[in-house]
């Protein structure tokens, strides 16, 4: 796979360094963590999830800021109790694994585990099995987060309390209008980005918005949500292409397919249009990627809400889109029904696409 070099359209960027985003996504708020968890004997049977992040490596740790078998991010495995079993993932056994990877399901959903959630099924996981996972320690009851209030009068205005499961559009869909028109309704609770919305959130589905957002509707950088768990809005938009991808191209023109390409991304993928898009330039080590034409990156910088997105919505339309492969946090995947594989450490955040999701599309 050819080598990547900081390319020559970012290079006098100021690149954000961020831990990598984890298959457990950001911590949605102790609340959710009130309910005890499924035991790792009962429930879901991960194994299938595991050897398509790991290859089923329970102990795997390769220096990509993901761990163990389920590869969590540590600011995952620390928020849903991973660090009551063990400091990291991969430290910790398979049971204990598989029960912090159920609390994450609860809170998240299988789409947490990007590109991998569908290999989970029902039943319970052999490896788990003979490894007992500890009983954490009850949470401090300062920490115990109250039940979410119910919907609230607000003079006029009708709010509805986002709940597990929830999306932007699935929410606007069941209040008959657009989630567009309910995001620009609820930006001061849902932040910058209408791919993260929360359990406990309250939107306002008619009248007036919110006189003030809360502290914490936006998600913090390197600690984003994975797109698949919280938005399905690009998977179920329409596939058209409203807008034209500006895209920097510094050997010549785009192939005509990925300029299409790029163009459905961009209008399906809110956020993905006010990225800088780099395409062509000169590499003697990617003939085949950049300077064919074939090849796009999408430079996401610190959002890797976005860049999850991105990402999941080519794997969710490899085909339409003509996909070759894609990469994203230092992983790479060839096929939308294979597995992420882990890549060698190239030496810094771009080299290793933590700030931009790289596409090669079959042109």
């Amino acid at each position: 796979m050819p080598k990547h070099r900081a390319p020559r359209y970012v290079r006098t960027k100021k690149v954000i360094a961020k831990a990598p985003v984890a298959a457990g996504a950001t911590v949605v708020g102790l609340g959710v963590l009130s309910t005890p968890a499924a035991s790792a004997s009962t429930g879901h049977d991960w194994t299938g999830v595991a050897e398509c992040m790991s290859s089923g490596d329970w102990d795997i740790n390769t220096g990509n800021g993901q761990y163990g078998g389920l590869q969590f991010k540590q600011s995952t495995w620390s928020g849903y109790g991973g660090t009551e079993f063990a400091p990291r993932a991969d430290l910790a056994t398979p049971a204990q694994q598989v029960e912090v990877a159920e609390r994450v399901l609860e809170g998240q959903g299988a789409g947490a585990w990007v590109g991998c959630g569908r290999h989970l099924t029902e039943g319970t996981t052999p490896a788990a099995a003979g490894s007992a996972a500890a009983t954490p320690a009850p949470a401090p009851a300062a920490e115990q987060a109250a039940p979410a209030a119910a919907p609230a009068e607000q003079g006029s205005a009708e709010e509805y309390t986002v709940r597990w499961g929830d999306t932007v559009k699935k929410i606007a869909a069941a209040h008959e209008q657009s989630w567009r028109e309910l995001y620009e309704r609820n930006t001061g609770v849902i932040g910058s980005n209408p791919h993260l919305i929360r359990p406990g959130q309250l939107l306002v589905v008619n009248g007036s918005a919110p006189a003030a957002a809360p502290a914490e509707s936006t998600a913090a950088a390197g600690d984003s949500a994975p797109a698949a768990a919280v938005a399905p809005i690009a998977a179920a938009a329409p596939q058209v292409a409203s807008a034209t991808a500006v895209i920097t191209n510094t050997a010549g023109p785009i192939h005509a397919a990925v300029q299409a390409a790029a163009n459905t991304v961009v209008s399906n993928v809110p956020g993905a249009g006010d990225i800088t898009l780099g395409g062509t330039r000169a590499s003697a080590v990617d003939p085949d990627g950049h300077p064919s034409g074939k090849a796009l990156d999408y430079m996401v910088m610190s959002d890797n809400a976005l860049g999850d997105a991105i990402a999941q919505y080519h794997v969710d339309h490899w085909d339409e889109l003509g996909v070759e492969y894609v990469i994203w946090e230092q992983r790479i995947l060839t096929s939308p029904d294979g597995a992420w594989k882990a890549m060698a450490d190239r030496g810094g955040v771009t080299a290793n696409h933590f700030d931009h999701v790289h596409v090669n599309y079959v042109g």
